[in-house]
């Protein structure tokens, strides 16, 4: 049989796949496993914006009303529902991530399986389960890009014509599934771009149809994409939000996008790239592999270019800004993950029809994607299986703020009372959400307050007369650059600022931050109304 002839129904019952099967099993099993050893890994700032959001929705505060960011508030619903179930807890958080990532690893598996075979649909669930696990990509972590990829690959399992035309009650559905994905954060547009083109445009249709006629999927899967943002726009207006929405996600972030100097592109891509593969570069090659095999495989023969597509959406989504976070790279695992299934799946048939029928040859491709996985592990061994949480954390950014950060809103949390306000010098929004206290400024970062940009100035001063009308019980100091990222250019009227305003508090405790330049500190300022001086001697 050549391979030309292989119906795109076929199934070959390989007996090697039983160990294959079981193996894949294994290994999303010890992922599991790794991110439940690693449940109360401290919350890092992003994780603590989205936690510290969903808690005000959880009281009743709509996004942007007393926590402003650049971000859709997709991800700030998800987590006030992953925390509604699971608690409000770094725990219940991860716990919940964990659910998110298996499902879009289950997604992946039938996805596979429908696109090619069971082997296919194996690699494609154990890549993703062990990617998105990496330390490397920050993956242990509640980023907004693993919800992108739940919502990205459900819209992609709906609208990839697999050997049927699809109808428009599934390309509204599809359509759906991506406008979530996009208000998880903007990023997620990309996806919602290849979702407008090639429904209409790749799969089976009879002979003869014109992609006029599949017109009407265009409009149901347009539709689609646009009720997520839509409805949510009028739920903003009608909480009176939608003004400081558009600020955020539109004024601001169009500043923010425009200022990396194109020069400095390759150098970050690069950078970003290498962090973000890290030990697990054997199975971004698999991808490679299977990005050629979509021209040699016949049962792909219809799909290539929307799986094409996909994989480019993935890619493009991961740039805007030209920052390449690590974390960025998330967005493009679902893609890596389906390619390496269709690398492995593809090389097994392909190999099989070339050499014959010796069941010890046609295994050998299963082998292969076992070796990369065993690699990936062998190298992720020290944060997956050794460390601590709190020595997971330093060991994956260098320092151990996020576990201080911590310390810090045990301290305010035990001597404060619940209505106490407390603003946070400095962009650790974790502080907020650990302490169960409202933020006395809606600034939840300070990034934006040093960059070149021409908001910087007026958001310095919203934020200092935010301070100065709530009269914060605590104000965090955060005495570590990586929290301000300053520049030499930078507007610094918020420290001068601060050197008068701190008159009116004393300093009641430090948390030193190490490995970092000398001084680096979480100081905790009390209002010295609010609570009796620290007795000389005592140990800050």
């Amino acid at each position: 049989m050549t391979q030309s002839s292989v119906a795109p129904t076929d199934r070959y019952k390989f007996p090697h796949r039983h160990w294959v099967r079981w193996f894949v099993v294994a290994t999303i099993l010890l992922v599991a496993v790794v991110r439940l050893r690693l449940l109360n890994l401290p919350l890092e700032r992003d994780e603590g914006e989205y936690a510290y959001a969903g808690q005000l929705l959880l009281q009743g505060v709509p996004p942007y009303q007393l926590a402003g960011n650049m971000k859709f508030p997709g991800t700030y619903a998800a987590y006030a529902m992953i925390m509604g179930g699971f608690g409000q807890t770094p725990a219940g958080i991860h716990l919940g991530v964990l659910c998110v990532t298996m499902l879009t690893a289950g997604m992946l598996f039938w996805l596979g399986r429908r696109l090619l075979d069971e082997t296919a649909g194996l690699v494609a669930a154990g890549a993703y389960a062990v990617l998105a696990a990496s330390p490397a990509i920050l993956g242990l972590e509640g980023h907004a890009a693993h919800f992108v990829a739940l919502f990205a690959t459900a819209g992609l399992c709906l609208l990839l014509p697999v050997r049927e035309a699809i109808g428009w009650k599934r390309a509204l559905a599809g359509g759906f599934m991506l406008g979530m994905a996009m208000l998880m954060i903007q990023h997620g547009i990309f996806f919602c771009l290849w979702g407008l083109i090639f429904p209409a445009v790749a799969g089976p249709r009879p002979p003869g149809t014109i992609w006029t006629k599949r017109l009407p999927l265009m409009v149901a899967c347009s539709l689609g994409m646009a009720l997520p943002l839509g409805l949510t726009c009028l739920a903003l207006w009608h909480a009176g939000v939608l003004d400081r929405f558009w600020f955020w996600t539109v004024s601001y972030a169009r500043q923010y996008v425009s200022l990396v100097p194109l020069a400095d592109v390759p150098m970050k891509f690069f950078t970003g790239f290498s962090q973000a593969v890290g030990g697990s570069g054997l199975l971004w090659i698999a991808a490679l592999i299977g990005l050629r095999l979509l021209w040699l495989d016949a049962r792909l023969r219809e799909l290539r270019f929307a799986l094409v597509g996909f994989a480019v959406a993935s890619g493009l989504a991961t740039c805007p800004g030209f920052y390449f976070r690590p974390h960025y790279f998330l967005l493009a695992l679902p893609a890596v993950a389906l390619l390496a299934g269709c690398g492995i799946g593809g090389a097994e048939l392909i190999y099989r029809n070339l050499t014959g029928s010796a069941t010890w040859r046609k295994a050998w491709p299963g082998a292969a994607f076992v070796l990369m996985v065993a690699v990936s592990v062998c190298l992720n061994r020290q944060v997956w299986f050794e460390l601590k949480p709190a020595q997971a954390s330093r060991a994956i950014y260098g320092f151990d703020l996020f576990s201080q950060a911590r310390s810090a809103a045990a301290f305010i949390r035990t001597n404060t009372a619940p209505d106490a306000r407390v603003a946070v010098l400095g962009s650790e929004p974790e502080i907020y959400f650990l302490s169960h206290r409202r933020s006395a400024t809606s600034y939840l970062y300070t990034y934006a307050l040093m960059e070149p940009q021409p908001f910087a100035r007026r958001m310095q001063q919203e934020m200092i007369g935010e301070i100065e009308s709530a009269r914060p019980e605590c104000v965090v100091v955060v005495t570590f650059n990586d929290s301000w990222i300053s520049r030499p250019e930078s507007d610094h009227e918020i420290f001068d600022w601060w050197n008068s305003y701190r008159t009116n508090y004393y300093l009641a405790r430090s948390f030193p931050i190490t490995p970092a330049p000398e001084g680096s500190a979480l100081l905790i300022y009390q209002r010295t109304s609010a609570v009796p001086p620290v007795k000389a001697g005592n140990p800050l």
